[in-house]
């Protein structure tokens, strides 16, 4: 099928229980297939494609969605697995909640851009002052897509479903902005799909499967096959692009060239590599954009690192891309990473002009436009801390406030309380116990 064809043009197509499925837009494209949304809000259909992005009607899917289903998955985890084969289609249907989008809309590729520009939104003073408009354009992207707080959460609640699947002996084997979906708005739903590569991790062989310039280094280059340490690299990679808007290897090397080094033609750093260098960077072979000892590769784009991620934040990223660039072993499981984006998440307040998001305990005003750092209530237990907008009169106050931290609860409400900034209160809600006396409200004023 011709990329530009509309999918509602096409037969229906029938899977093997003989259900009917009508294709509507196409939701997601990457190098195995394409994900197309159905008339039946709930549902969505795969299909991979050859090398010519043409229905691929020698792909086998049969047996391997078999053993898929067969995996040992954790209960209410939201992966989206097979539901049926298509009958006369290479392709399954899936199941995918109504109003999910790929985090690929954090990015902003080219045809998002395109239209933008075709757009021509009018841009907040604070945007209108930036003297260099690609990087206007990026921040109004960032900040009508959530800011930083919003891609804290889609992360943060990814790294969950990972270490879940990690914990139950389980690879996914192909991490991207393609394969993992959030809903859209207020929606606290996030799932991964496109299960295709899932399987045990085994200590030789298997099909490896990345999406390029998030493959592990080891899997790039055919050394090793990919375990959930490789998954642990390609989500890094994400979350890096997601938060500070370029990748963690594309720096002064690559973007700013010494003569000496070349371009596409340049020779080959080591045994092995690739001359060019963008296929160096996403390979491994060059340092760390952000790498605390070695600066060859320095960054020279994308947000300010302090802006966007937390200490906590930073050391995983050092840790993964910098000993972990060579040494799996060194790379923080998917533990970290979920328990790291959600303290980030829980410290961050919007800003009531500008509605970028930033970390409230580094700035008395917004890093952005300037403006005083608005009130806020810090909600405290010996295990955690979250802050709220004094703005808020009712908050569901999280699991992972008064428990050890779990990747399926910790953002299950525990309390409801009743907020009174003026008056300085908190009370129990709707027949919610009393609050345990570690629990304790500090109310914090604008600018203090």
């Amino acid at each position: 099928m011709n990329k530009d064809e509309k999918p509602q043009s096409l037969k229906p197509l029938s899977d093997e229980y003989g259900n009917m499925h009508y294709l509507a837009d196409e939701l997601a494209r990457g190098g195995q297939g394409v994900v197309f949304r159905t008339k039946d809000a709930d549902l969505a259909v795969k299909q991979p494609l050859d090398t010519s992005g043409q229905p691929d009607k020698n792909a086998n899917l049969r047996d391997r969605f078999q053993n898929i289903r067969l995996l040992p998955m954790p209960p209410r985890i939201p992966v989206s697995l097979p539901l049926a084969n298509l009958r006369d289609e290479p392709g399954y249907v899936m199941r995918l909640l109504s109003g999910m989008k790929p985090f690929v809309v954090f990015d902003l590729d080219g045809r998002t851009k395109k239209e933008l520009e075709d757009r021509k939104p009018a841009l907040a003073q604070w945007l209108a002052g930036i003297p260099d408009k690609e990087m206007a354009l990026r921040l109004f992207h960032y900040s009508s897509t959530g800011s930083t707080r919003r891609r804290l959460f889609a992360l943060s609640k990814c790294a969950s479903i990972l270490a879940r699947l990690h914990s139950a002996g389980l690879v996914y084997g192909d991490i991207s902005t393609n394969n993992a979906f959030i809903g859209e708005g207020s929606s606290r739903e996030v799932w991964l799909i496109d299960a295709d590569n899932m399987r045990f991790e085994l200590l030789s062989g298997g099909i490896s499967v990345y999406t390029p310039g998030y493959g592990a280094p080891e899997v790039v280059r055919g050394t090793d096959s990919a375990r959930p340490r490789s998954d642990c690299w390609a989500f890094a990679v994400m979350a890096f692009k997601t938060l500070a808007l370029c990748h963690p290897f594309i720096g002064k090397k690559v973007l700013e060239p010494d003569d000496d080094e070349g371009g596409w033609d340049a020779e080959p750093v080591s045994d092995g590599a690739p001359a060019d260098l963008d296929e160096q960077a996403y390979a491994g072979y060059l340092p760390f954009v952000d790498d605390e000892e070695d600066d060859s590769n320095e960054g020279v784009d994308g947000l300010p690192r302090a802006l966007v991620a937390t200490p906590g934040l930073r050391r995983i990223f050092q840790e993964t891309f910098g000993a972990g660039r060579d040494q799996q072993h060194c790379r923080p499981a998917m533990a970290f990473w979920a328990l790291e984006l959600a303290k980030a998440f829980d410290h961050t307040l919007e800003c009531p002009e500008c509605k970028m998001s930033f970390y409230a305990d580094d700035h008395e005003s917004c890093p952005y436009c300037g403006e005083e750092r608005p009130a806020f209530i810090r909600v405290k237990t010996s295990r955690w801390e979250i802050l709220i907008p004094s703005s808020t009169t009712e908050a569901a106050l999280p699991h992972r406030l008064f428990h050890p931290f779990s990747f399926e609860h910790n953002d299950d409400t525990e309390y409801e309380a009743a907020l009174d900034f003026t008056a300085k209160t908190a009370f129990p809600i709707r027949g919610t116990k009393a609050f345990p006396d570690k629990l304790t409200f500090g109310f914090v004023g604008v600018g203090q």
